[in-house]
């Protein structure tokens, strides 16, 4: 990841931006497809290229834009985007921003790129299928479930550590640990073939290559994000967000931040001219747009 000392994009910018297009996964009710091929390309992205931290929110909802299109899903509008969003770039940027990524990844359209997610769902499918052959299809399905592991990878991808272990260790990871805690209260003596699950788990590692150490180093950070994520004990990423409200709102809408009730005695005998020239302090500043209909509150 980039440098912050050069001014150009941190890993904490980086996991605030995907942060975001999780937010946006939900509000706009995408599949998980779209949020992870979008956080794929931004990555990939900042990889080849080199960005400022002022593009860091164009790039990284250009992507989701251009993801949703990609997977030829319903388009959004690209002024929908911009205002939900508030990447503080114009709906002409952010198509422009798609399309430059498009063009510097060689994105190929109606394909969906393999990402962690992909490898969860083989996983999951793998072990469903392994559960059945000994016997344990009532204590997997219980144990596992497809939707917990794809919204706790969710999770995990918005942390740049977790992205740097390679795609399909993540997963395999992600689905082990899912399964240490409900195979650790099982009691073996009343179906010993639950180490046979155990069994094909260490055979995946191998033929996924994945060395002892690495596998463990992976195990621990997954199961110190995720605990991090449950205690709420990882700073929350705070966007500044501006409201944007109608002229017939601003009229009878009373700003009551920074609103101070003890005012000032008035001199009544003070002349009017010098009254008049007296500065007025605000406690907020307005600005508007170049329609001038929807003036910008931001508060000081």
């Amino acid at each position: 990841m980039l440098d912050a000392n050069d001014n150009e994009i941190t890993v904490g910018a980086r996991d605030g931006a995907a942060h975001v297009l999780r937010c946006l996964k939900m509000w706009y009710d995408l599949p998980p497809d779209v949020l992870f091929a979008a956080i794929n390309l931004v990555d990939r992205f900042l990889a080849r290229m080199r960005a400022r931290p002022k593009h860091m929110a164009c790039i990284s909802v250009g992507s989701l834009y251009l993801c949703v299109t990609q997977l030829n899903m319903a388009k959004i509008d690209a002024s929908d985007l911009v205002a939900i969003s508030q990447c503080r770039c114009t709906p002409g940027d952010l198509e422009r921003m798609a399309a430059i990524i498009s063009n510097k990844l060689g994105v190929q359209p109606s394909t969906i790129p393999v990402t962690a997610l992909t490898f969860v769902r083989i996983y999951y499918h793998m072990f469903r299928n392994a559960a059945f052959q000994l016997g344990l299809g009532d204590f997997y399905d219980k144990a596992i479930s497809l939707a917990d592991l794809e919204l706790r990878l969710e999770i995990l991808i918005c942390d740049a550590l977790c992205v740097s272990v390679r795609a399909s260790e993540l997963a395999l990871v992600l689905v082990c640990t899912q399964m240490d805690a409900h195979v650790n209260n099982y009691v073996s003596s009343a179906n010993p073939m639950i180490s046979g699950l155990v069994d094909f788990a260490i055979e995946l590692q191998k033929m996924a290559k994945i060395p002892d150490p690495s596998f463990f180093r992976s195990h621990s950070l997954v199961v110190r994000t995720l605990t991090q994520y449950n205690a709420q004990k990882k700073m929350p990423y705070r966007q500044r967000l501006v409201w944007k409200l109608s002229s017939r709102t601003m009229r009878i809408l009373r700003p009551t931040h920074k609103l101070n009730s003890h005012l000032p005695t008035i001199d009544e005998h003070k002349t009017i001219n010098n009254s008049r020239s007296l500065p007025r302090h605000r406690s907020c500043s307005f600005s508007s747009d170049d329609d001038g209909e929807w003036p910008t509150l931001v508060y000081n």
